[in-house]
């Protein structure tokens, strides 16, 4: 036989589950209408007397359990285990669920309410609410609200201890240095809670009015220190756990104003509202993976992208110089281009087993692309993923009509200086490969490669009889890896100042302090962009290993690489040859360098507005300022500024 104190509690949470149901849409219901039909079932409830007896009898049950303040306090924060820490724990539960903590205050609320019912109580009007728990409410003396108001001044005590704590962190204070040398207002508002909260612990009295103008003063600057820090995060650089930290910071400074606002004198119902609607819900978000990665990995995401955008700008002529420079960097890119194609074409013909051959192709490409970058010159493929962040940033601030003009002038020179650098690459891979290709056996005695290699290479680049527009979509997804890579590795240098050490270690005195200073500072610049190179050359060269060995269709094509395999194929087969299928490889390096380019700037674009947290709605209204231009003056998106 249950325990009367069993039977009540299943009693209370019957009572709010069948009102709840009543409340809920049905499934025949469209979604338009629901909150008309929730708000309408609320005011229907407010107006049955037994219904209302009946919930507040299940209210003043619930409201007077104790335990209470951990629920507040901990409902859907993050813990301060860390991300990896958390995150293992979640896909425990997820995987392995554990039984719930018995007779908990969080079990209550799992029980009573479900996902269909948050879902319900988001539709209700402030007005609505008002009404509700205008109807519930119980008398200020009873026992249900002093347990209540204890809880919530314990569960604001035990906030503020922990935000204090977070504000000592030695990560958060490198952040901002000010923190330390200045008084912290999480330390202030630790200072001014305690004290008024530690009386209301034992007596359940409301906090205050004053006391509250005061806090949210505070947590008003407490709110400004986080968005200070996260700005300055584009200079310093972020981890993994200072992202956590912020995360959890900003979580607790939302709950403890939240539960202050519930605690106040004459604490208004939509705050008290507020406070069920946040701590229920979170709870049951509390073992979610999807959204806990999402919501913490986007700062992380946000600052790689914030350096590549930082790169993206170099990326973009402004004008008629800026322009001729792209295409005078373009083309030094393809005259090394063309010599990295040459030494992969006999790389191809030593028959180097595939695992060798992968990693000797990656290096090939990837000291090919870091010589390119030191040298000043570009690879017109790396660009779009760099460029599309810096687009993302511009539309971050873009609203007006004026501003999306302005945002179509960047975008249009995006596209110019893409179009110029690819016809520099490409306009001096395949000459120079002719070029190499017809000294070849003159000075050698030998021919350049056997014609069935040559035939082969002409066949793997037709758009149609082969896979190549899937290879070079696949090249795409590593050119915009690559500009992930960069800017993941640009972070870590800012992170770690880099720089700054390598200037000032020992190791590098003999240098003498100006040269290794400019060490220390060409690292500093450069350090995320080699290794992003270094990146997308073994991505190119053992992608076609990964299919070789486990037979999946997976291969690259590069247009650089393509064009200059063209050039080696028509001379070493000579016209006669090459003639019939020359036309289709011509498409094909066409087709190659359009679904680079778009693979990687699709890519990219997409992960920069989402890390900004941005809608695509003002992608459509560039897209259509766009088409306007592209009507109007075609050649426009072609020819210098």
């Amino acid at each position: 036989m249950p325990e009367p104190g069993a039977a009540a509690m299943q009693e209370s949470i019957t009572a709010l589950q069948q009102a709840l149901a009543a409340v809920r849409p049905g499934p025949q219901l469209p979604p338009e209408a629901h909150a008309v039909h929730v708000n309408a079932a609320v005011l229907a409830l407010c107006a049955d007397a037994r219904q209302v007896e009946r919930l507040r009898v299940a209210a003043r049950h619930l409201l007077g359990l104790p335990g209470q303040q951990v629920f507040y306090a901990e409902a859907g924060l993050h813990r301060a285990k860390g991300f990896v820490l958390e995150l293992a724990v979640r896909l425990g539960q997820r995987l392995l669920p554990l039984p719930a903590e018995g007779g908990s205050y969080a079990e209550v609320v799992r029980l009573a309410f479900s996902s269909p019912d948050l879902e319900a109580l988001a539709l209700l009007s402030d007005e609505t609410w008002e009404l509700l728990l205008g109807t519930l409410a119980l008398e200020p003396g009873a026992h249900a609200c002093t347990v209540t108001r204890r809880s919530l001044a314990e569960a604001a005590r035990m906030l503020s201890y922990r935000l204090a704590g977070c504000a000592l962190d030695r990560e958060l204070l490198r952040a901002d240095a000010a923190l330390e040398r200045h008084e912290s207002p999480f330390l202030a508002l630790n200072a001014l809670l305690v004290p008024v909260l530690e009386p209301r612990r034992a007596d359940g009295a409301a906090l205050p009015q004053q006391a509250w103008r005061d806090a949210e003063v505070l947590l008003e600057q407490c709110e400004a220190a986080l968005g200070r820090v996260r700005r300055r995060l584009r200079e310093i650089g972020v981890s993994i756990r200072l992202t956590y930290l912020i995360a959890r910071m900003g979580q607790l400074v939302a709950r403890l104003r939240a539960v202050l606002a519930a605690l106040t004198e004459h604490a208004s119902p939509v705050a008290i509202a507020a406070l069920l609607r946040e701590t229920v819900a979170s709870e049951h978000r509390r073992d979610e993976v999807g959204r806990y990665i999402g919501e913490t990995v986007s700062l992380l995401a946000r600052n790689v992208t914030d350096h590549a955008a930082r790169h993206g700008e170099h990326y973009i002529a402004q004008d008629r110089s800026q322009w001729l420079h792209m295409a005078r960097a373009a083309a030094g890119g393809g005259v090394v281009i063309a010599c990295m194609a040459l030494a992969k074409l006999h790389l191809a013909l030593l028959h180097l087993p595939p695992l060798t051959a992968g990693i000797v192709y990656g290096l090939n490409y990837g000291l090919g692309f870091v010589l390119i970058h030191m040298l000043g010159f570009v690879v017109a493929t790396k660009q779009p993923a760099m460029t599309a962040a810096a687009i993302a940033a511009t539309l971050e601030d873009t609203q007006d009509k004026r501003r999306i003009e302005r945002l179509a002038d960047l975008a249009q020179n995006t596209i110019r200086t893409q179009f110029v650098a690819v016809l520099g690459n490409v306009g001096l891979a395949f000459p120079l490969a002719c070029l190499i290709a017809l000294a070849w056996t003159p000075l050698t005695g030998a021919p350049i490669a056997p014609p069935e290699k040559l035939h082969k290479m002409l066949a793997e680049i037709h758009p149609l009889a082969s896979g190549a527009l899937f290879f070079a979509a696949v090249a795409g997804v590593g050119l915009f890896l690559s500009g992930l890579v960069s800017g993941y590795f640009d972070n870590q240098a800012r992170y770690l100042e880099l720089g700054d050490h390598v200037a000032r270690s020992p190791r590098f005195a003999w240098l003498g302090a100006g040269r290794a200073a400019q060490l220390g500072a060409y690292v500093d610049a450069h350090y995320g962009a080699i290794l992003g190179n270094l990146f997308f050359g073994m991505y190119l060269g053992l992608v076609g290993t990964v299919g070789v060995l486990t037979g999946l269709p997976v291969d690259i094509r590069h247009v650089a690489f393509s064009s200059a395999n063209v050039g080696t194929a028509l001379v070493g087969l000579g016209w006669q040859e090459a003639r019939a299928i020359l036309p289709w490889a011509v498409a094909g390096v066409a087709g190659i360098a359009i679904v680079n380019l778009l693979v990687s700037f699709v890519l990219a674009l997409y992960v920069a507005v989402k890390s900004r947290r941005l809608g695509f709605a003002q992608l459509g209204q560039l897209g259509g300022a766009l088409l306007g231009r592209l009507a109007r003056s075609p050649l426009s998106f072609f020819r210098s500024p």
